[in-house]
C-alpha cells in the first residue's frame, strides 16, 4: 500500500503510515503548489491512495476514476493534536479498508465507505 497526502493535511501524518510508502505534497517538486491533476496522474501511475481534504478530489474520483484510492477527510476544523489522536486510532482501520476498497469518507464517528 502506497499513500500521498495532500498539502491541507499536515506531513506530520505521515508517520501514521510509516510502515508504508508514504509522502506528503511538500516532497513534490511543486511542493504543496502541485496541481490536483498532478497528484491524480501520480496517484494513478504510482498506485498511490490519496488523503486530502479537498472535495475536488470527490468530483474527479466520480468522473475520471482519478486518483487510484480516494481518503476524504471531512473532520471539520481540528486541533492538530486531535487529527494526529485521530490517525493513530484509525490509520490501522484505514489500511485495511482500503485493501478492497477505492474510497472512504473519514468521520469523526465513524468511517464511511463509499466505493
Amino acid at each position: 500500500m502506497k499513500f500521498l497526502i495532500d498539502a491541507h493535511l499536515p506531513v506530520a501524518l505521515c508517520e501514521y503510515f510509516a510502515d508504508y510508502d508514504c509522502v506528503h505534497t511538500s516532497i513534490l517538486e511543486a511542493g504543496n503548489l502541485t496541481k490536483d491533476s498532478f497528484i491524480n496522474d501520480l496517484s494513478i501511475k504510482e498506485k498511490r491512495a490519496v488523503i486530502t481534504k479537498d472535495t475536488d478530489f470527490f468530483y474527479s474520483f466520480n468522473t475520471t476514476g482519478k486518483p487510484y484510492k480516494l481518503v476524504l477527510v471531512r473532520l471539520g476544523n481540528m486541533r492538530l493534536t486531535d487529527l494526529k489522536n485521530y490517525f493513530k486510532k484509525n490509520s490501522p482501520k484505514i489500511i485495511e479498508l482500503l485493501k478492497n476498497q477505492s474510497f472512504i469518507v473519514l468521520e469523526i464517528n465513524k468511517i464511511r465507505i463509499v466505493s
